[in-house]
C-alpha cells in the first residue's frame, strides 16, 4: 500500500509540475484537433453542394452565424450567434459530413472597399455619408462621450477613429463547415473579399469537445473519487454500527462519515464565552460581497453605457463600495486570535508550541484551499463553456491554477504573481497567514498577564502600522478605490501594490486584537456602559460606516483626481471602519446591541456563519461559471443582476456545504487528532523527565 501511495505522490509530481503560462493556455483547448479538421478542397466541395443541392443545411449555416450586435448605441458590439446550434450541426456528405464550426471573427467599422460589381473611387464609411441631421449628430456626441468614460473605467481600449459609430471593431459569430477556414467560407460562398479591401479577422474558433484531457483532470478524477470513496465507505460502517449493531464507532473509521460530519455542522452551538453575533456578522458580510461582485463581474452586455452610468451613480455606492468589507474579516480573525487564544494560553505555552501555532492555522486553510485551486484548474473548466469562453474569466482561472497553482498553496501568490492569482480571491486567505505569522510578535505581550503591558503593546503595534501605511501610502501616491476612471491606467497598480499587500490590511488586524483584548478582560463581567456614552459610540459607529460609502462613492466619480486625498483614504479608511465593526461587536456581546443584536444572533445565522471559509473561496468561481455559460449578451438592469447573484448565492451554499461536510470536517478532526497525539507525547516526555530528576535527586 505505501509503494502504491508513493508511486501515485511521484506521478503527480512529475507530470503536474507547474507549466509557463503559454503552456497552461495550449492545455485548455485541442489546437491539433482545429488543425486537422481543414481541409480547403473538401470545404469548397461542401459549400457547392450546400449552395445548389441543400440551401436549407445552408440557411442553418447562416442562421447560427453572423448578425448585428443588438445595442450598438450602447456600446455593445458583440453578437455570440447560435453557439450550440452552430456546433450540432451534422449532416452526411460523399463519404464524410458535414460539421459545424463556430468561429468569432472581428470587422471594423471603418472599411475602405468597393464590392464586387460596383465601378468608381473606393470610399470610406464616415459620418458625413450617413445623413443624420443636427439632431443625430448631438446623439452622437452624446455616445461618444459615455462610450469614452465607459471604457475610461473598465478599462478596455477606444480607438483613435474620428467617427463615432464606425470606430468600433465588431465581434461577431461565423459559422462554417469544420473543414473550413473562415477565409475558405466566405471565399467560397461569396467572394474573395480581402481582394476587395473589406477587413476582418478571424479571432478563434470552437469544436465539439475541443476541451483536451489533461494531467490536472486525471488527479482531480483521483482526488473526488479517493474521497467519494472514503465517504461512501466511511457513512456505510457509521450507519450499520450506530443503527443495525448499537455500537460506538472508532473515531478514524468515521471520519469520513456525512451522517457524523453533516450532525456535527448542524449542532448548534450554546458554549459560554461564544459571541453570537459574529456568525451573523459574516453572514451579513459575505451576503453583501456575494452581490457586489456579481454586480461588478458582469459581462458581456446589450447596454454596457446604462451599467457604467449605475455603476457611477449613487444607487450603486453601497454596492460598488463592497472592497471595504474585506476589512471586516480581517478585524475578526485578529479579534478571534486574541479572545481565545488569551483564554487557553500563557506567553509560555504560546512560544512552546509556536510550531504548532502555525500548523494548526496552515493546516486548518489548506483542505478547501487545494478543493478550490483544483476546481478552477480542472471541473469548473469542464463545465461551463460558452461563444466567448475563450476571453472568459473561467478559462484564465483554469490558466493560471495549471500554471501558478503552487504559489498559492504557498500563500504567497500576492507576491509572486500578484497578475496571474490562481482563484483570485484568495489574496485574503494569503494575507489572513501571513498577518497569523506575524502576530506572536505583538501576541506573546498580550498573553503577559499584565494589562499594562498587553496595552502598550498594541497601542505600540497600531501606531507603528498605521505609520508604516501612511509613510508608504503617501510615497506610493496610488488611487483609493477599485473603480477609478480619472486615473485608470494605476489600476493594476492599486491592486498589486496595495489591495493586495498586508501592508494594506495590517491595521485592520491590530484594531480586531484591541477589541479582542477589550472582549477578553470583560469576559464574564457585567460591563455597564452610560447611555449618553452608547448613543454616541453607536452615532460614530454609523458615521463612520455612511462616511466611508460616501466617500467612495465621490471617489469614482470621472472628476476626481486627489491624489494626497486618496492617500489618506488609503491610510485611515480600514481601521476606522473596523472600529466601527468592533464596537458592533462588543456592543452585541455586552447587551448594547438592542435589535442589532438580536438579528445577528438569529440561529439561522450560525450555519452559514461556519461554513463562511467556504463561501468565501467558492463564490467568485460560481459567479464566473453563471456568467461564462451565456449564450448571448445580457441586458443588464440591477433587477435582473441581483435575481442572478440569488442563484449565485444558493449554489454557493450548495457547494460549500457539500465541500465543508466531505472535506473541512473531515481533515479538521484528522489534523485534530493528529496534533492532540503530539501534544500528549510531548507532555508524557515532560511527565518522565520530571520523574527522572527527582530520582536523581
Amino acid at each position: 500500500m505505501k509503494i502504491l501511495f508513493l508511486s501515485a505522490l511521484f506521478y503527480i509530481s512529475t507530470n503536474a509540475w507547474p507549466l509557463s503560462e503559454g503552456e497552461a493556455i495550449n492545455t485548455l483547448f485541442d489546437l491539433l484537433l482545429y488543425q486537422k479538421v481543414l481541409d480547403p478542397e473538401l470545404c469548397k466541395r461542401q459549400i457547392r453542394y450546400m449552395s445548389l443541392n441543400n440551401t436549407q443545411l445552408l440557411a442553418k449555416f447562416l442562421d447560427a452565424g453572423i448578425r448585428i450586435p443588438r445595442g450598438l448605441f450602447d456600446d455593445n458590439t458583440i453578437d455570440f450567434g447560435n453557439y450550440h446550434q452552430c456546433l450540432g450541426i451534422d449532416s452526411p456528405f460523399e463519404q464524410s459530413r458535414i460539421l459545424g464550426k463556430y468561429c468569432v471573427i472581428q470587422i471594423p467599422l471603418i472599411q475602405n472597399f468597393t464590392m464586387p460589381g460596383f465601378s468608381g473611387k473606393k470610399s470610406t464609411l464616415e459620418n458625413d455619408l450617413i445623413k443624420l441631421g443636427p439632431s443625430g449628430r448631438i446623439l452622437l456626441d452624446k455616445y461618444h462621450s459615455m462610450v469614452k468614460m465607459y471604457r475610461l473605467v473598465f478599462g478596455t481600449s477606444i480607438y483613435n477613429k474620428t467617427s463615432s459609430i464606425c470606430g468600433a471593431v465588431l465581434q461577431m459569430a461565423a459559422c462554417i463547415p469544420r473543414a473550413c477556414t473562415t477565409d475558405n467560407a466566405i471565399t467560397a460562398l461569396l467572394f474573395n473579399a480581402s481582394a476587395y479591401g473589406f477587413e476582418y479577422g478571424e479571432e478563434y474558433c470552437r469544436l465539439p469537445n475541443d476541451k483536451p484531457w489533461v494531467t490536472v483532470d486525471s488527479v482531480a478524477l483521483v482526488v473526488f473519487s479517493t474521497v467519494g470513496a472514503l465517504t461512501g465507505l466511511s457513512t456505510l460502517y457509521e450507519m450499520v454500527y450506530k443503527f443495525v449493531f448499537n455500537r460506538n464507532t472508532n473515531t478514524y473509521l468515521r471520519m469520513f462519515s456525512i451522517y457524523s460530519n453533516t450532525k456535527n455542522l448542524l449542532r448548534s452551538s450554546q458554549s459560554e464565552g461564544n459571541i453570537k453575533c459574529l456568525e451573523g456578522i459574516k453572514t451579513v458580510a459575505m451576503i453583501w460581497t456575494v452581490i457586489g461582485h456579481s454586480i461588478n463581474s458582469v459581462s458581456y452586455l446589450q447596454n454596457p453605457t446604462y451599467y457604467y452610468t449605475w455603476t457611477l451613480s449613487a444607487d450603486s455606492a453601497l454596492l460598488s463600495s463592497v472592497p471595504i468589507n474585506a476589512d471586516t474579516f480581517f478585524m475578526m480573525g485578529g479579534l478571534l486570535l486574541v479572545y481565545n487564544c488569551a483564554n487557553k494560553m500563557d506567553r509560555t505555552a504560546l512560544m512552546k508550541n509556536l510550531h504548532l501555532f502555525y500548523l494548526s492555522r496552515q493546516l486548518r486553510m489548506f483542505p478547501l484551499l487545494a478543493i478550490s485551486v483544483l476546481l478552477d484548474a480542472s471541473v469548473f473548466h469542464k463545465l461551463a463553456d460558452s461563444p466567448l469562453y475563450i476571453s472568459s474569466a473561467t478559462a484564465v482561472n483554469a490558466i493560471r491554477c495549471r500554471a501558478y497553482w503552487w504559489s498559492t498553496l504557498i500563500n504567497l501568490q500576492n507576491y509572486i504573481n500578484p497578475k496571474e492569482m490562481c482563484v483570485p480571491h484568495s489574496w485574503y486567505v494569503a494575507i489572513d497567514i501571513q498577518l497569523y505569522i506575524l502576530s506572536p510578535i505583538v501576541l506573546y505581550w498580550v498573553l503577559s498577564g499584565n494589562r499594562q503591558t498587553a496595552w502598550s503593546a498594541l497601542m505600540i503595534a497600531f501606531a507603528v502600522g498605521l505609520t508604516i501605511s501612511a509613510c508608504y501610502n503617501f510615497i506610493m501616491l496610488l488611487p483609493a478605490h477599485t473603480i477609478i476612471p480619472a486615473r485608470n491606467n494605476e489600476l493594476w497598480d492599486y491592486f498589486t501594490h496595495y489591495y493586495f499587500h498586508i501592508i494594506s490590511r495590517i491595521t485592520s488586524f491590530l484594531v480586531g486584537m484591541v477589541f479582542g483584548y477589550i472582549l477578553h478582560i470583560w469576559r464574564g463581567k457585567k460591563v455597564v456602559i452610560y447611555n449618553k456614552t452608547v448613543l454616541s459610540l453607536w452615532a460614530t459607529c454609523f458615521g463612520i460606516m455612511l462616511g466611508t460609502v460616501y466617500i467612495l462613492y465621490w471617489v469614482k466619480q470621472p472628476t476626481w483626481n486627489h491624489v494626497f486625498v486618496d492617500a489618506t483614504i488609503n491610510t485611515l479608511m480600514r481601521p476606522l471602519w473596523s472600529a466601527a465593526v468592533g464596537w458592533l461587536v462588543l456592543a452585541c456581546a455586552h447587551g448594547y446591541g438592542g435589535p442589532i443584536d438580536w438579528f445577528l444572533s438569529l440561529p439561522v445565522w450560525q450555519l452559514p456563519g461556519r461554513m463562511c471559509y467556504g463561501l468565501y473561496l467558492f463564490h467568485y468561481p460560481i459567479i464566473f461559471v453563471v456568467n461564462d455559460v451565456s449564450m448571448s449578451p445580457q441586458y443588464f438592469t440591477f433587477a435582473r443582476i441581483l435575481f442572478q447573484s440569488i442563484a449565485s448565492m444558493v449554489l454557493t451554499f450548495i457547494l460549500s456545504f457539500v465541500f465543508t461536510v466531505l472535506i473541512d470536517e473531515p481533515f479538521r478532526i484528522l489534523f485534530k487528532i493528529i496534533l492532540d497525539k503530539g501534544q500528549r507525547k510531548r507532555r508524557k516526555k515532560h511527565i518522565e523527565e520530571l520523574e527522572l530528576l527527582k530520582h536523581t535527586e
